[in-house]
């Protein structure tokens, strides 16, 4: 079985920007790696069913990996359950549970509710600390855990939730999609929610005296001030990549849902969320580590989350730090992995870009996504595609994902 190594760039921005010159992203970056594998490689276009859901990172994985999406997504909750080894029953819900920053026009709005008066300001509270975190949700255990609802620690700002008898129907948002803006469009909706809104009131006046943020407001940073609930998922358990493949692989990741969906595949999982100083250095980081994985495994599976940069002044990222994060990536991580599949046979480099895409449009149950396969020793005559970007790939035919995961793995 021949070694594959893919890089999934995650989460683009796929429509024009006005300061980019009505160019998308990928048009405006200089990314000559990208570029050149588009030239030499094979590409294509893979389409992954998400009926009715957002189309998310770690949906994707299920896809890219040959699983029907359809019958084994249940939702990104689920999925970080398996990456904290928390055990669910089959009537629990579990739910992303993140530590966000809401405020007011005159400041942190401790005496409004949740709604129009209160806007989005941080969602991924860069400087908070998991042993911090752990101090807060140790404090909403303490007055809102029942046998109904308890709160498992995570990592930094993403925690998890788990109602037992709860409803995955209820319409939850990623908080990313508020950043910036009023927050009562993005509240929770449908059978349930108000429980779970009850809930998010709650833990704001949990928090809002808890000494971590007194330590944090004297110290000039944000208050983390309110819980988040999100991304319900009911308990899943995935055939083994082994019951179809002798496949060995690893999944590099800093989502915790990400890393879930590749321990539920019965790949091994390594968190690389305090690798390296920044994230040049963290690429940088991954690209030698997924040399040393390929040592001993057939699958490294590195993900590469497209949020560059947190909230300025409650705004999400600029184009421009869109663009240079993806040159980052094409010159810290995409450079020296090609370099090293070059004149061997025996490692192929698998890049797919996935869309940035939380909500799905009306009527849309299968997202499309690029890739570009680029084997060192058979490299194709040079295609008439000149750069890797949606105009040029949109001509491409659309494969199946879980057939193309099959081709992949059943050649000799």
């Amino acid at each position: 079985m021949k070694k594959t190594l893919m890089v999934h760039i995650d989460g683009i921005p796929t429509h024009s920007f006005e300061e980019l010159g009505m160019c998308t992203v990928l048009q405006a970056a200089h990314i000559p790696h990208l570029d050149d594998l588009a030239r030499h490689g094979e590409l294509g276009r893979l389409g992954i069913p998400r009926e009715v859901r957002p189309f998310t990172g770690e949906l994707a994985l299920l896809g890219l990996l040959g699983y029907d999406t359809q019958k084994w997504y249940t939702g990104p909750g689920a999925f970080e359950g398996l990456n904290l080894d928390v055990i669910l029953d089959g009537h629990d819900v579990a739910f992303l549970c993140d530590f966000v920053t809401v405020r007011a026009e005159d400041g942190w709005g401790d005496g409004k509710k949740l709604g129009a008066s209160l806007l989005m300001d941080d969602v991924s509270v860069a400087d908070l600390e998991t042993e911090d975190a752990r101090e807060l949700i140790d404090a909403i255990n303490e007055q809102l855990v029942s046998e109904t609802f308890q709160f498992y620690v995570g990592h930094r700002f993403r925690h998890l939730m788990v109602w037992g008898g709860g409803n995955t129907k209820i319409v939850c948002r990623n908080p990313r999609e508020a950043l910036g803006k009023p927050i009562d469009a993005y509240l929770a909706k449908g059978d349930g929610a108000k429980l779970l809104c009850e809930l998010m009131e709650a833990s704001r006046l949990i928090l809002r005296n808890h000494p971590v943020n007194h330590d944090r407001v004297n110290a000039g940073l944000k208050p983390v001030n309110c819980l988040w609930l999100w991304g319900p998922g009911k308990q899943v358990e995935l055939p083994q990549l082994q019951e179809r493949w002798p496949l060995r692989g690893v999944v590099v990741s800093q989502s915790g849902p990400y890393l879930g969906v590749g321990r539920a595949c019965g790949l091994q999982a390594v968190n690389v969320e305090d690798l390296g100083e920044n994230e040049s250095d963290r690429l940088r980081k991954m690209a030698d580590m997924a040399s040393k994985i390929l040592e001993k495994h057939d699958l490294a599976c590195l993900h590469i989350p497209f949020s560059p940069c947190s909230a300025q002044e409650g705004q999400p990222p600029s184009s421009s730090l869109f663009v240079e994060h993806l040159q980052h990536i094409d010159e810290h991580l995409i450079g020296p992995l090609r370099q090293a599949c070059e004149g061997t046979g025996d490692v192929r480099l698998f890049v797919v870009a996935t869309p940035c895409d939380s909500q799905p449009e009306e009527g849309a149950h299968t997202s499309p996504v690029q890739y570009v396969l680029y084997d060192g020793r058979k490299v194709h005559d040079e295609s008439s595609m000149a750069a890797l970007h949606e105009q040029e790939a949109s001509a491409l035919p659309l494969h199946n994902a879980a057939a193309f995961f099959e081709r992949l793995f059943g050649e000799k």
